[in-house]
C-alpha cells in the first residue's frame, strides 16, 4: 500500500476515531491507530464465515446497539484490547452507557473478535464515577465474565458472545462495559453500526482521560 492510499484510507476513518491518530503496523491486512486503541482492517475482509451457532438475535431491555440496527456490526473496525503480545501494550477499552431501564440483569453479549493469541477475553460491567468506571481494573465491579470461542477479527460481524451477568441497574444512570484480552493476546470489539457515547483507554490497569462521542462496541445488556 503506498503512503497516499494510507493517508486517504486515515482520513476517511477519522470521523470515528479520536483526533491525532498514529500508525503500527501489525500484519499485511491491519493496522491499529489513535495511539493503538483502534484495530482496522486495511483490505476488505475476505467472506464472512456462515456460523451455524449464531447467537439468536433478540432485543435487549438494558441497553442495545445490535437488534436495533440489523443484527450486525463492523466487521474491520473496533477497540483494541491487548496484554503482553509483541508490539501491543496492556489495553483496556470501555464504553458508556446509559440504562433504559431500572432492575436486575440476566446477561451481556458483546461483538468481540480474535486478533492474535488466546481465543478468549474478560468482560466486565461497572458503574460511572466521575465519567470513569468506578471499580478498579482486574479487582472490583458490578458482574464480570469470560467470553469464548472468538471469530477472526474481520471474519464475522453477526457473532455475538454471551455470560451470565447479575447486576442491579438503574434507569438513566450512566454504567461503563469494559473489555480485557488475556495474557500473550489480542482481541478487538467490533464497533457497533452507528452507536456512539463515552470511551475511556486503560493502560497497565490505570484509565486515562475519558472522551465523548466516540463509537460504542456491540453490545446488548438483557
Amino acid at each position: 500500500m503506498t503512503g497516499t492510499t494510507l493517508a486517504r484510507t486515515l482520513l476517511g476513518l477519522a470521523a470515528l476515531t479520536l483526533v491525532g491518530a498514529t500508525v503500527l503496523a501489525q500484519d499485511n491486512s491491519t493496522i491499529t491507530i489513535n495511539g493503538g486503541t483502534t484495530a482496522v482492517m486495511m483490505k476488505a475482509p475476505s467472506v464472512m464465515v456462515n456460523h451455524k451457532n449464531k447467537t439468536p438475535c433478540l432485543a435487549a431491555s438494558f441497553y442495545d446497539n445490535y437488534r436495533p440496527v440489523g443484527c450486525t456490526y463492523q466487521a474491520g473496525i473496533g477497540w483494541q484490547a491487548s496484554d503482553g503480545p509483541s508490539g501491543f501494550p496492556e489495553a483496556t477499552p470501555g464504553n458508556k452507557i446509559v440504562s433504559l431501564r431500572s432492575g436486575i440483569t440476566m446477561a451481556i453479549r458483546v461483538g468481540v473478535s480474535l486478533g492474535v493469541g488466546s481465543n478468549d477475553a474478560i468482560v466486565i460491567l461497572d458503574n460511572d464515577c466521575g465519567g470513569i468506571p468506578c471499580g478498579t481494573i482486574d479487582k472490583t465491579n458490578l458482574c464480570q465474565g469470560t467470553i469464548r470461542g472468538l471469530p477472526k477479527f474481520g471474519k464475522s460481524n453477526v457473532v455475538m458472545e454471551s455470560f451470565r451477568c447479575v447486576a442491579q441497574l438503574v434507569k438513566g444512570k450512566a454504567h461503563w462495559v469494559y473489555i480485557q484480552s488475556l495474557a500473550n493476546s489480542q482481541v478487538v470489539w467490533n464497533f457497533s453500526q452507528g452507536a456512539v457515547g463515552g470511551f475511556v483507554y486503560g493502560n497497565n490497569d490505570v484509565w486515562g482521560a475519558p472522551a465523548s462521542g466516540q463509537p460504542v462496541g456491540a453490545l446488548q445488556i438483557f
